[in-house]
C-alpha cells in the first residue's frame, strides 16, 4: 500500500507551547478564534493579531488537558515567541518554544487512514481538527488530522516517526500543489505581518465574531462592520504558457500594480496559485491580463 502514500517533513515547523494555570484565558485574549470553547483533543485555526489587527501569526491551536500548543506553517516562531512572552509577564503561564526539537511528518494519500491504522496498530484515528496521543515502541506519538489538503492528511509528531515512511520518497512538489489547490496559505509567503486578518480571506475558518475581547479585535470587528477590505488573498489559475521566474511577482495592469502572485505550482498539468489582489479584480471568474502573464481568479 506504500505506493498510495505520500509524505513530507511536517510543514508545521513553528511550535510553541503555552502552559500554566491561566493558559486558556491567556490565549483566549490573544487569538482570533474561540479556544476557550474547544474540547480537549480538538484544535482550531486562528490568527494571533497585533494591536492593529495585523496578522502576527497564523496556524492551529491544539488543546490538551494542561496546555495549548500553537502550530504554524513556515518559520513564525521568533516574532510570535517575543509577543507571547511580553504578555506572559503579567499572567501565570509558561511559554516554551518547541520548534527546534520538533520531529514530525505529514502523510496523505489514497487509503491513508487504513495504512496508518495498520502501521500504528490502532482501530481509530482522530477526526478532522482532532488530535490524539498514543504509545509506539515506548515513545509518545501525537497525531493531528489537519485541514491542509482537500484529502485526509495527518501530522505525526514524535521520536522515530520517519521510520513509518522509510521506504517512501518525500513528495514536496506534490504537497505544494495540493496545498495551493486547497487554498491554504503560508505566513511569510502568501501573507505576513503587514496584512489585516480579513485580507487573508479565511474568516470562516480562523475568526470567531462571537467570542469576547482579544488583542486586535477592534480592527477585526470594524472591518467586519464595513463589509470588505481593499485587497484579499484568492486562488488563481495561470493561463499563459510562461510563468514568473521568481515569487512574489507583481501583477501590473496598464502601469498599475493590482496585486501580487505569491505561490504557484504545477498541479496535474495546470498551474495553480495564490495571489493578493485588489478589490474589484478578485471576484471568482475575473481574468487579469498583467505584464507578468494572464491569470483567472478561481
Amino acid at each position: 500500500m506504500n505506493d498510495t502514500i505520500s509524505w513530507v517533513s511536517s510543514p508545521l515547523k513553528s511550535q510553541i507551547q503555552v502552559s500554566g494555570p491561566s493558559h486558556i484565558r491567556f490565549l483566549q485574549g490573544l487569538c482570533s478564534n474561540d479556544v476557550a470553547q474547544l474540547a480537549v483533543g480538538a484544535s482550531c485555526e486562528a490568527y494571533i493579531p497585533t494591536v492593529q489587527g495585523k496578522v502576527l501569526a497564523h496556524g492551529f491551536l491544539k488543546k490538551h488537558d494542561d496546555r495549548i500548543v500553537f502550530l504554524g506553517l513556515g518559520q513564525q516562531t521568533e516574532a510570535l515567541l517575543l509577543h507571547l512572552q511580553k504578555y506572559a509577564m503579567i499572567e501565570d503561564v509558561e511559554v516554551t518554544d518547541q520548534s527546534e526539537s520538533k520531529n514530525a511528518i505529514l502523510v496523505w494519500g489514497e487509503n491513508v487512514g487504513s495504512w496508518l491504522k495498520g502501521k500504528l496498530g490502532v482501530s481509530d484515528l482522530p477526526e478532522l481538527h482532532q488530535h490524539q496521543t498514543l504509545s509506539r515502541e515506548g515513545a509518545s506519538i501525537d497525531i493531528l488530522h489537519t485541514p491542509l489538503l482537500k484529502e485526509a492528511s495527518y501530522e505525526l509528531s514524535g521520536p522515530g516517526v520517519e521510520s513509518l515512511v522509510q521506504d517512501v520518497q518525500p513528495s514536496v512538489e506534490a504537497f505544494e500543489g495540493l496545498r495551493i489547490e486547497n487554498w491554504f496559505p503560508v505566513h511569510g509567503i502568501d501573507f505576513g505581518a503587514e496584512h489585516l486578518a480579513q485580507e487573508v480571506n479565511r474568516d470562516d475558518q480562523a475568526i470567531s465574531f462571537k467570542k469576547g475581547c482579544y488583542l486586535g479585535q477592534e480592527t477585526v470587528a470594524r472591518i467586519d462592520a464595513m463589509g470588505h477590505v481593499n485587497k484579499k488573498l484568492v486562488a488563481v489559475r495561470w493561463l499563459t504558457g510562461d510563468v514568473p521566474s521568481e515569487l512574489p511577482a507583481a501583477l501590473v495592469v496598464e502601469g498599475k500594480e493590482v496585486g501580487q502572485l505569491t505561490s504557484l505550482a504545477n498541479h496535474h498539468g495546470q498551474y495553480l496559485g495564490l495571489a493578493i489582489i485588489r478589490r474589484g479584480l478578485n471576484a471568482a471568474g475575473t481574468r487579469i491580463d498583467s505584464e507578468a502573464g494572464s491569470l483567472e481568479v478561481a
